[in-house]
Parts: C-alpha cells; sequence; structure tokens
C-alpha cells in the first residue's frame, strides 16, 4: 500500500515551501504559515507511524511537522499560533462506510422522528393527515425511517391503500418503515402513479426479494413487502430536489464533524436508478462548487434496482455525466456499490447475473463496492471478482468488499492475489446477539468468524472500518478492533484483535487509499490536505477498553477549524449516533 513515488513529491513540496520560509526577511503573511499548533501529541500515520510535537499550516495544507521549536519558529505576525496544551492529535477521521446525507441528512427531520414513535395504524393516519393539511394538492406525502416492523403496532399490521385512500383523495402517500425489510405503504392515487396494478408481476418472477400484497380479486392492497417490492415505488414516486438533497448535506455534515469525521464514503447515493444518483451528485456537486461542502465526500453510488442484464449495466453507465475518479479534494467519485444477499430470490441483481454485473462494471473502469453478508453471497462476489480480474486484466483496481463477515481461505486467497480490499463494521460486534457466532455457523461452509481483521491483515488484504449504520464515530470503530465486545461484555473471537496503530490506519489512511486518495490525505505529512482531530485523553497511553470514552476537542477541516467541543472537560460523557433510530446514547460495556 506503500507509495513512495508520492512521498517522494510530498517532501520536495515540503521542503520547497519551508525555504522559501526560512529564507524570507519580512513577516508578510503569504510567506509564512497560516497556522501553527504546537505543544501537542501529533500521531502522524505516516510509515513508521512517528510522532511531532507540533504542525504547520499553509492554504489548507500541512507544510511542516517536527519539533515545537522548528515549527514555532516558522510563525510570523500574521500566523495564528494554537497552543494544544499536550493534547492528542490524529488525522482527520475518513468513515469509509456511513449512511450519511440519505439517514442521517434526515435524522433529526420532526416528521420522521415522529413517525418513528407511532405505536398505531391510528397515530400514522392522524400523522399522514396532518401532513397533508400542510402540503398542496398533488405533492407526494412521504414519510420513511418509521416504526420498523408491523408487530409494534397495536393492529399487529401495516395500512393499507383502503385505511389511507379516505384522508389523501387528492394526495399520493408514500410510507417506509425502515428495519431489515424496507417495507412500505402506499395509497390508491401513489399507486397508480407507481403503475403498480393488478398485472404487476411479483418481484420474484424477476428473482428479486419483495411481495406486492394483494386481495382476493388480484388488487393490490397498497403494502410492499421487501426491498424489490418497494423499490417498485421508490424509484418512481420519491423525487428529491436539488435543493432539499443540498440541506440533508449539510446537515449530515453537523452531525459528524463532532466524531472527528473530515471524510465519509456515503453508500447511499442513490435510490433506485440513474435519476436518483445524479440528482444526489448534483447536489453534492453545487456545495462542492462553492465551497460549501464542509465534509469530505466519496459519493458511493449504488447501481440501479432490479438490474435485469448485462446490456441494462453498460448502458446504464454509458449515460453517467462523469468518468471514473471524478472529482477534487471534496468530492469524489468512482465506486459502484451492489448488495448481494445469501437468500434466493435476491435483493438487487438475479443471482444469474451477479458476476456478469460485477465484469460489465470492473471492465468500464469502475471501483466494485460490494455488499455482502457472509455466505453464499460472498463466495459469489469473490468468484465474480476473480473472472473479472482473469478475463478483463486491470492493475490495481482496489475493489471492496463490505461486511466481509465468515470468509474462506479461497476468499482470503482471491483477495490477496487481486488486492481486494474490505470494510467490516467493527461497532456491530457492540449490538449482535451473544449467539451470533453460532447462529451463523454454517457447518458445510468453514469460515473464519465476523470481521476476522487480524486474520485480513496476516493474509495481506487491506481492511478499514465503518460505522454503517450501526453508532457512528471512528473511535467506537477503533475501541472494537482492538477489544472484540458485545454489549453484554462477552469478548468475540479475542484472537483477531489488532493493534491499537493497525486500527487507527483502518479510520485514516486505508480508506484514503481505497479511493486513490493516500497521496492526498490520510496522514499529517507535509503536502497533505490538513484535516485533523485533537482528542481530550491520549488515545495512546488510555486502557483500551476507555477509547470509546474519548471525547473529540475539536476537528480541522483544510486547515480551519470546523467543529470545537463546547465542553472543556476531557473526561466528559460521550454519546454516538445511532442512524435509523434517531437517538444518541453513551454506550456502556459491562466491565469496561
Amino acid at each position: 500500500m506503500k507509495n513512495r513515488k508520492g512521498s517522494f513529491l510530498r517532501g520536495l513540496l515540503g521542503l520547497a515551501l519551508l525555504g522559501t520560509l526560512s529564507g524570507c526577511g519580512t513577516d508578510l503573511g503569504v510567506l509564512h504559515p497560516d497556522t501553527v499548533l504546537f505543544n501537542g501529541k501529533i500521531v502522524t500515520v505516516d510509515e513508521d507511524f512517528s510522532i511531532a510535537e507540533a504542525v504547520a499550516i499553509k492554504a489548507g495544507k500541512f507544510i511542516a511537522v517536527g519539533s515545537n521549536a522548528r515549527i514555532r519558529g516558522l510563525a510570523g505576525d500574521f500566523t495564528e499560533v494554537v497552543d494544544l496544551e499536550g493534547r492528542t492529535v490524529l488525522p482527520g477521521f475518513n468513515d469509509p462506510h456511513v449512511h450519511f446525507a440519505h439517514t442521517l441528512g434526515f435524522e433529526e427531520d420532526e416528521w420522521a422522528t415522529r413517525f418513528r414513535g407511532t405505536k398505531s395504524i391510528q397515530e400514522i393516519l392522524a400523522l399522514v393527515q396532518e401532513r397533508i393539511d400542510q402540503t398542496p394538492a398533488g405533492e407526494l406525502v412521504w414519510f420513511f425511517l418509521g416504526p420498523g416492523s408491523p408487530d409494534r403496532l397495536e393492529e399487529g399490521r401495516y395500512p393499507n391503500r383502503r385505511d389511507l385512500d379516505p384522508i389523501s383523495p387528492q394526495n399520493p402517500v408514500f410510507l417506509e418503515y425502515g428495519g431489515a425489510g424496507s417495507n412500505a405503504s402506499a395509497n390508491s392515487l401513489a399507486l397508480r402513479q407507481a403503475g403498480i396494478t393488478r398485472r404487476t408481476p411479483q418481484p420474484s418472477t424477476q428473482n428479486l426479494i419483495g411481495e406486492i400484497m394483494k386481495d382476493a380479486s388480484g388488487q393490490p392492497t397498497g403494502v410492499l413487502l421487501g426491498r424489490g417490492a418497494v423499490a417498485l415505488a421508490h424509484r418512481v414516486l420519491v423525487r428529491h430536489s436539488t435543493d432539499t438533497l443540498v440541506k440533508t448535506i449539510q446537515h449530515a455534515s453537523e452531525m459528524v464533524l463532532p466524531y472527528g469525521i473530515t471524510t465519509v464514503g456515503d453508500p447511499n447515493t442513490n435510490v433506485s436508478g440513474l435519476r436518483d444518483n445524479q440528482t444526489w451528485v448534483q447536489a453534492y456537486q453545487r456545495l462542492s462548487a462553492r465551497g460549501d461542502l464542509t465534509v469530505r465526500v466519496n459519493s458511493i453510488m449504488r447501481l440501479p434496482i432490479p438490474i435485469q442484464s448485462t446490456d441494462e449495466i453498460l448502458e446504464w453507465l454509458d449515460h453517467l455525466l462523469f468518468d471514473p475518479g471524478f472529482g477534487n479534494d471534496t468530492l469524489h467519485l468512482g465506486q459502484f456499490k451492489i448488495v448481494i444477499y445469501d437468500s434466493s430470490p435476491s435483493y438487487q441483481v438475479p443471482r444469474e447475473n451477479v458476476k456478469k454485473v460485477i465484469k460489465a462494471v470492473h471492465r468500464a473502469g469502475w471501483q466494485l463496492y460490494i455488499h455482502v453478508g457472509g455466505g453464499e453471497s460472498y463466495d459469489l462476489a469473490i468468484e465474480g471478482l476473480e473472472e473479472a480480474h482473469q478475463e478483463f486484466p486491470r492493475e490495481d483496481a482496489r475493489h471492496i468488499i463490505t461486511h466481509a463477515r465468515f470468509p474462506t481461505d479461497r476468499i482470503l486467497e482471491v483477495q490477496s492475489r487481486y488486492g481486494i480490499m474490505v470494510e467490516p463494521q467493527t461497532g456491530n460486534f457492540y449490538t449482535m446477539s451473544d449467539d451470533y457466532e453460532e447462529r451463523m455457523a454454517d457447518p458445510d461452509r468453514p469460515a473464519y468468524g465476523p470481521a476476522p481483521l487480524r486474520t485480513y491483515l496476516d493474509r495481506g488484504v487491506s481492511v478499514m472500518t465503518g460505522s454503517d449504520q450501526g453508532p457512528v464515530g471512528p473511535l467506537f470503530t477503533i475501541f472494537e478492533a482492538v477489544n472484540r465486545l458485545r454489549s453484554s461484555g462477552k469478548v468475540i473471537n479475542p484472537e483477531e484483535r489488532i493493534t491499537l496503530e493497525e486500527a487507527i490506519r483502518a479510520v485514516t489512511i486505508t480508506p484514503a487509499y481505497s479511493t486513490f486518495q493516500e497521496d492526498l490525505k490520510g496522514s499529517i505529512e507535509p503536502g497533505k490536505l490538513a484535516d485533523l482531530v485533537v482528542l481530550g485523553r491520549d488515545i495512546l497511553t488510555v486502557p483500551p477498553e476507555e477509547i470509546k470514552d474519548i471525547p473529540v476537542m475539536r476537528t480541522m477541516i483544510g486547515g480551519e477549524f470546523v467543529y470545537t467541543n463546547p465542553d472543556p472537560d476531557p473526561n466528559q460523557e460521550v454519546e454516538y449516533w445511532y442512524p435509523t433510530r434517531g437517538y444518541r446514547a453513551v454506550l456502556e460495556v459491562p466491565g469496561s
């Protein structure tokens, strides 16, 4: 993963800047650092994981790293000099998988919060009626991130079109409940606009998950179960304006800054088709162009739902308005996500087409970001990637497997051979049941456990860790990577723990490498973007079980502090966000 050419060029840049600074005999601000941070413990995460005392910043980039005396000597009259008071500094965190704009961006939306708390169909109808009263006739009334399972409703079922139609004669209504099933309800007008009729074939006829619920006469009831069915309506009905998406992106940015996150990988820059992807990208581009994209973004676009053929994918890719790797310092586009489940029928891609789709995207020059749960889905993804590399050789493609649970020796061998990266979410350990490994074990498929980080690294596979929809915060993923604890206190596969240095790299330089930006960010070195996080306690010396309790005191992006903790107490309680659940919580582990 080392790029010595990039390190050499960064060194030349740093020497040139230092020569200019040290050789000038004037205090003009343009010839001195904009900012100097000193008296700190600066963990550079360079090749040697070296520690420095101070860093100088100019025009949004690090220009020098070293001792207090050397770096303070570069300051001029107009340089802002910041005393770190001994605090530990890390490169800005890069969370490579957090459901950013489409989930966090709406997380504190009043309607979503109230919808999530409903406990009966009558409460849902009352909420829908209130929204309709504030919505012009003809406009969609849409709720999402709701109560989840129908078991949480008093009636034990979701509302159907007969429940919804009397209160919504002039507005399409579409309710998405969240949860694992991703179920939904639609009124008759919404069904009509989505083209869902008694003649609409069930998703299962296309080997996809989902069912359009129908009554005895064959008419749709308005209840859509499973992602394949929900997508039929969502891709037609839910059309966010670019202005709306801009606001959600800005809100999501505000929510991640307190966790020291300076770059996110947003794997939900989609919903179900080409137009959705392009609208999201337009929102990101608008913010980036006007300098208002606070957090750097790797926009991971999802391929359309459903995918019918390789020809459809190739045509779809041809209509994109940008090439792989498009972007700048704040926005990167280069990865496409597909989702493969062990179940049959599948979710997005009929299983018989999975390998064809992988090859088509690989051949077109894009990175694949493949969601697998483990088991057969993992095997199938790796088979497709191996065949793609064999039939259409590409050097350094850096494809990625997300979740990446239960790999086999065969999978590890292919990953190591072709440089296929993995992105498990260690924070998920916390919420898994204590019998998870036993329930998921397959005696016919010998495999390593969930997120076997030590095994991955020892077999030469690059590892990065993201938050996904678990507790959001890289300090928590670091905590879990080195401890592997359940909320009950149970330790999961202790032999798969990794070192603290390895865990820090998994949320800094390795995610930067995954987007071909390891020479741009991910460590505190001259020539790189000045993104960093100031911690309340020293992550290198606190007991491993206390890492999750370290507060972020300040977050810097591009040389500017974009977040300062209003509480100066380094021992304050730390609350983590739970996306889709709508709350923050202090995460407790017995004995930690």
